[in-house]
């Protein structure tokens, strides 16, 4: 089996994005089987395996859940025709043959706003809003270090300047998850 690995920089926000990818991945003759984290900072590693070209839809679902509701999920879905093929940081992922699909409601998971608005806060809420709750805890500590050196040796200069570099990293990361989400919801509550 002849296979190959893609790594790509994608957000919580980028699903959309990602299934466009993957579709245009299935369309060149190559499947998906597995997402997975990356060993390069800010990549996730894709899998895929050669396949006959074909029209697929691609989709991605946000729901973490117990174990014990998993089976019957995933069975939900099998039902209205979608593969689940993996999982990967509390998203699922599926695909669905164009030729199995028999209207346009059916080339995605979601398929109405309010739908797509429960996601999109099970996203914020679960997956964003921890991120700030440490950001928060960290602002305060991070100053109060920057405050209290008095002489700076050469290591204390490169750890502050690495700690802040990354702070503002994941700042800005923040900053841009939340205004493509922000923005995705307002979208959809304009529906």
């Amino acid at each position: 089996m002849e296979k190959k690995v893609v790594y790509r920089i994608v957000t919580i926000a980028d699903d959309e994005r990602e299934a466009v990818f993957l579709g245009e991945m299935h369309s060149k003759g190559w499947k998906l089987r597995k997402v997975s984290y990356s060993i390069l900072v800010a990549t996730v590693k894709y899998i895929f395996e050669k396949c006959q070209p074909e029209q697929v839809s691609y989709q991605l679902d946000f729901y973490p859940m117990k174990k014990s509701e998993r089976a019957s999920y995933l069975q939900l879905f099998k039902d209205c025709g979608w593969e689940h093929i993996t999982d990967f940081n509390g998203f699922s992922y599926f695909r669905k043959l164009h030729s199995g699909i028999e209207s346009d409601a059916e080339f995605e998971i979601y398929n109405d706003a309010t739908s797509k608005l429960c996601m999109i806060n099970r996203i914020l809420k679960l997956r964003l809003l921890p991120i700030l709750f440490l950001l928060a805890i960290l602002t305060p500590i991070l100053f109060r270090f920057l405050l209290r050196s008095n002489g700076f040796s050469l290591w204390a200069l490169l750890v502050v300047g690495l700690d802040l570099f990354l702070f503002l990293l994941l700042l800005l990361l923040v900053v841009h998850i939340s205004w493509k989400l922000w923005h995705k919801k307002k979208e959809l509550s304009d529906l």
